[in-house]
């Protein structure tokens, strides 16, 4: 056993370190995330506000994560449908093709509501069956509530794929950790009242804090909140605007650059 290649295999990984933001990711990312998530549930239940709310606080929790599956699945399955022709090295094959960015994005989203809706039964199934939750008693709340959730989804995969096509694989981790920096801050498991007053304003700029909030507001009330959904459309159309020119502007620039075929 020799010092000196211990010591060269630790620098090996040191100069991975150095030009790599996954691994720096990995680091300090994960561990912040959850500490902050994790944080704010213990705030919320010591404060034991959920008793005078009038739903169970089991109902807070699964129909909150219910929901985040859901929107978690469709921001992935826009990123990953482009990185799995980019993982297999047939990016440019489909490029070669007739096909269009619309036509292929349009066939993801398809894919993506077939495999939302298969999400969203056995999460309802397991639900009642283990916990006697019925993520259905949300009744007609549930279809705008999962049809915005899906439309920020897209918004957000559409941007990821764009960072990914202008600076390569290495933004790939973005796809399956983009939605977990929103975790914290959009109340997806206490209501925005338990955050910062200074976070509040940020969390409020994302379709997802008003979907969460009206969730809760229908388990506890019954009642829609349509200023809650009207709020959330009318950021879901400001971020999709976004999402679309910023996607069309990164592939039209490697394209032009002839970057295309060194994603791979």
């Amino acid at each position: 056993m020799k010092l000196h290649r211990i010591n060269a295999i630790i620098l090996h990984h040191l100069y991975f370190w150095k030009k790599s933001v996954p691994r720096w990711l990995d680091i300090l990312y994960w561990p912040v995330v959850t500490l902050a998530v994790w944080g704010f549930i213990t705030v919320y239940l010591q404060k034991g506000a959920f008793e005078t709310q009038g739903a169970s606080i089991v109902g807070m929790f699964l129909g909150g994560i219910t929901l985040w599956m859901l929107f978690q699945r469709a921001q992935q399955d826009i990123a990953i449908s482009y990185l799995q022709d980019i993982w297999s090295r047939s990016i440019v094959n489909l490029y070669v093709s007739p096909m269009t960015n619309a036509e292929f994005i349009i066939a993801s989203i398809l894919v993506g509501v077939i495999k939302v809706a298969i999400t969203l039964v056995v999460m309802g199934a397991l639900s009642a069956l283990l916990y006697s939750f019925n993520i259905f008693t949300l009744g007609f709340s549930l279809i705008p509530f999962t049809g915005l959730l899906l439309v920020f989804a897209w918004a957000l995969g559409l941007f990821i794929t764009g960072v990914v096509f202008r600076f390569g694989t290495d933004a790939q981790v973005l796809a399956f950790g983009a939605s977990f920096v929103l975790q914290p801050i959009v109340a997806v498991f206490y209501p925005l009242s338990i955050l910062p007053s200074w976070v509040q304003p940020i969390a409020l700029a994302f379709p997802l804090t008003h979907i969460f909030e009206g969730m809760r507001e229908v388990l506890a009330t019954g009642v829609l909140p349509w200023d809650a959904i009207w709020w959330a459309s009318g950021l879901n159309v400001l971020y999709l605007l976004f999402g679309a020119w910023f996607f069309g502007r990164m592939f039209s620039h490697v394209k032009t650059k002839g970057l295309l075929a060194k994603l791979e």
